[in-house]
């Protein structure tokens, strides 16, 4: 099976029928395609970053100027097809050659440097099925936990790239990925009601395309296919007792960044049964195992992926962002679209959205899809992906937008500690007392004022050219007051008086109330402590 000649990727058509294709008629214009349509979410997430890296590798535009004539004029199938075959031989999934996202090294058939590899079954390729009994009590995110004994070939590249792109830590010499364990993703996507250019795949996919003009880390001096690809020649390894060593922006070309290949990992094509696929269902060809060796690839240094947000630090290497418990809500936007205003620790946005924001005037609105998994450790706790509004806000006001939203955050974060301590302070009778996770209460909070969060940043962005940008601000604290008040009455209303003692939850109320009109939470929102400052 090879992934640029075979049709291995699921997509939904315009007119909603599902169907498999090749990488190229991603670009077909009858009924095109307009849809990733994976059985599983993560798959979506990464066949999206397959298809990004390899339009980046071998159909990245030379400037703006062709950048937006492709997503005005989408190229020919025949045109993709050229250009994705130059680079067919790195994409071969099985067979005695190289093979995609896999070890060079035939470990699977001989004892490697007195190791011996070892065998997994392949529903351990899938990030939520854990193959260590130390992992045995993760959660099933996608599938029922022993239902998968075999993958089709499309599957099994699926899951393999899937793993590669976000391989958690894995016990000693297992590689995490270049971005760490479970990476968020920002990816930019049309707006179907307000962009003025269709809906399609292809325009959504060419949304996270740079020029060439635009600097990736890494060395652009190497420049064999070996550097891009590393499954092309023998695995870099990391071992430091075999003289393994670490590699950095420097050791290879920008566009592994896209292809990094952390995990020493091959297929088992050789014992390859007949059946149907125990995730998609194809009949065909199937793959039971793989084996693994430890100390492949070891990322390390100032990476800076193209489709992740940063956290920059003032005395380390910036640190990629990953999700975490609580998914991904506006508490988040301002680092995933502007940087925030910290200047020692702050989060700026993925390079992608960075220069979509810089060079798509006039293409009407577009929003982040943003998704990872969420890991701890080697356990990963739960898969989030949110879809954000990305507003345009011009370069003169930039910086005033973004110290304004992150008050509106700051106040939010102040609002969600109050109302976390009145409703304990309401349920029991010794809150510091209180065991167990409590954490539903803040998550509830956010999505309860999320979209009037999202109301609030066009009428920001109209009202800081004339200075009343304040007046958001008290709209905003208001909003704030409403859903605490509103939600403390709703978790707090109970007709067990065990449960709750009406006096104590009367108390917790109006203590609740005074802190929100309080000075604290104003100052928070740069709006005027007393009425004579109000004046």
């Amino acid at each position: 099976m090879n992934l640029i000649t075979d049709p291995w990727i699921p997509v939904r058509l315009a007119d909603g029928t599902r169907t498999i294709i090749r990488p190229a008629e991603i670009a077909i214009q009858d009924n095109p395609p307009v849809a990733l349509d994976a059985l599983r979410a993560d798959f979506n997430g990464a066949l999206a970053q397959f298809l990004i890296g390899l339009l980046q590798t071998a159909f990245a535009p030379r400037d703006d100027d062709e950048w937006i004539d492709r997503l005005e004029n989408p190229p020919s199938v025949e045109t993709l097809d050229q250009a994705f075959n130059a680079h067919v031989d790195a994409f071969a999934l099985d067979g005695d050659g190289p093979r995609f996202m896999q070890d060079l090294e035939k470990f699977e058939q001989e004892r490697n440097g007195g190791r011996k590899p070892a065998e997994n079954s392949i529903a351990n390729l899938l990030i939520d099925t854990p193959g260590d009994q130390t992992l045995r009590n993760n959660a099933d995110h996608f599938i029922k936990r022993d239902r998968i004994k075999a993958l089709c070939p499309a599957c099994a590249a699926a899951a393999l790239f899937t793993l590669q792109i976000n391989a958690p830590s894995g016990g000693a010499g297992h590689r995490t990925s270049l971005r760490g364990g479970g990476p968020l993703t920002t990816l930019v996507v049309l707006d179907p009601e307000g962009s003025k250019l269709p809906d399609t795949l292809w325009h959504n996919l060419w949304l996270n395309v740079l020029p060439r003009t635009v600097r990736l880390t890494g060395n652009p001096g190497l420049t064999g296919p070996e550097h891009i690809f590393p499954w092309l020649a023998p695995t870099r390894t990391s071992d430091p007792k075999a003289g393994g060593v670490d590699t950095t922006p420097e050791d290879v070309h920008p566009l592994q960044m896209y292809w990094a290949m952390p995990r020493r990992i091959r297929l088992d094509f050789k014992h390859a049964s007949e059946g149907a696929c125990d995730l998609c269902g194809t009949e065909g060809r199937l793959v039971q195992r793989y084996w693994t060796l430890n100390y492949g690839i070891n990322y390390v240094g100032a990476w800076r992926h193209p489709l992740t947000p940063y956290q920059e630090r003032e005395s380390s290497d910036p640190l990629p962002l990953h999700p975490q418990p609580g998914g991904i809500g506006y508490r988040h936007w301002l680092g995933l679209v502007y940087a925030t205003p910290d200047d020692k620790e702050r989060i700026v946005p993925a390079l992608v959205v960075d220069t979509f924001l810089r060079d798509s005037e006039g293409m009407g609105q577009a929003r982040i899809w943003a998704f990872g998994y969420d890991m701890d450790n080697m356990k990963p706790r739960c898969w989030y992906e949110a879809i954000l509004p990305l507003y345009r806000v011009p370069e003169q006001i930039r910086t005033r937008f973004a110290l304004r939203v992150g008050e509106m955050i700051q106040g939010a974060d102040a609002v969600t500690r109050m109302l976390r301590t009145a409703v304990k302070e309401a349920w029991f009778k010794r809150p510091g007392d209180v065991r167990g996770d409590t954490g539903f209460l803040a998550d509830g909070f956010y999505q309860h004022t999320e979209a009037d969060f999202y109301a609030c940043l066009p009428r920001l962005i109209e009202s800081i050219p004339e200075d009343r940008d304040r007046s958001v601000l008290a709209e905003w604290h208001q909003t704030l007051k409403r859903a605490a008040l509103s939600l403390f009455d709703e978790w707090t209303a109970s007709g067990d008086l065990a449960f709750g003692d009406p006096a104590r939850v009367a108390r917790a109320r109006d203590k609740l109330r005074k802190q929100l009109e309080g000075r604290r939470l104003r100052q928070i929102l740069s709006l005027p402590t007393t009425r004579e400052n109000a004046a």
